[in-house]
């Protein structure tokens, strides 16, 4: 090899090892900002369930511990009142069942906003709690199983609580089921929440693209937010069923 067949080796060389450095960054920075993308995505993501967890939490509040007892001393007032009429006693007895109806509605509405179980018994006894009430509201069996977790933290058994709520509102709304699987368990440093019902199915990447999609959206937001892992299945005339997987 002579001195410019040397030279151009060499500057081949050079350029090559410039330009390979130079991708080389460029990759690194795009992988960098997606991380960076991702980590602003989570951040936004937590701050809107968080604000949206205060403000459930504030309704709850507010419907228990405010509009709840009104509702009931106006009752007791009105089954004070010594009515001679039969009109007026029927009316009153109208007026109180309305008061029963709308305190039972408040009682109902509180509950699924803020759950106390949820509260004093961690999730494994707040879910019980649900199961019940919901297999006492719709036709639906559902089936229960829980073994001893690890402490969570809040938000943690929280948001595992709306996945479970979300996707029991979802079967018997739209799964057309009778029977309804659910199991929470702890597996190695992962919590593992698994749900299976016999419906009619969906076609997934369908129904979370349409607008109607947007519990499967929360379900995916809030398996995110925790570092979790959503795994779905679900065929026409089949059934769905879920497994979350979150880290403890």
């Amino acid at each position: 090899m002579d001195a410019q067949e040397t030279r151009i080796y060499a500057a081949v060389l050079i350029t090559s090892v410039v330009l390979g450095v130079i991708i080389f960054f460029f990759v690194v920075s795009i992988i960098r900002q997606q991380r960076r993308n991702l980590e602003l995505h989570k951040k936004n993501i937590l701050a809107e369930i968080t604000t949206l967890e205060k403000e459930r939490s504030r309704m709850a509040h507010d419907l228990h511990d405010e509009l709840a007892p009104v509702l009931a001393a106006v009752k007791m007032r009105i089954n004070s009142f010594e009515l001679t009429d039969d009109e007026d006693k029927t009316e009153m007895i109208k007026t109180t069942e309305h008061l029963d109806a709308l305190l039972k509605r408040i009682r109902e509405i509180t509950f699924d906003l803020m759950p106390n179980t949820l509260l004093r018994k961690g999730l494994t006894g707040a879910v019980k709690e649900f199961v019940d009430y919901m297999s006492h509201q719709s036709k639906l069996e559902i089936r229960y199983q829980a073994e001893a977790i690890g402490s969570l933290s809040e938000q943690k058994t929280v948001n595992l609580y709306r996945i479970l709520q979300e996707v029991v509102h979802n079967t018997v709304k739209h799964a057309g089921a009778t029977i309804l699987n659910i199991s929470i368990h702890q597996k190695k440093n992962n919590i593992v929440l698994s749900t299976s019902d016999n419906g009619t199915g969906f076609d997934y990447e369908k129904k979370l693209s349409a607008d109607d999609g947007i519990g499967l959206k929360s379900l995916k937001s809030r398996v995110e937010i925790m570092n979790g892992e959503l795994f779905l299945e679900s065929k026409k005339g089949k059934g769905t069923s879920y497994i979350f997987q979150i880290p403890v």
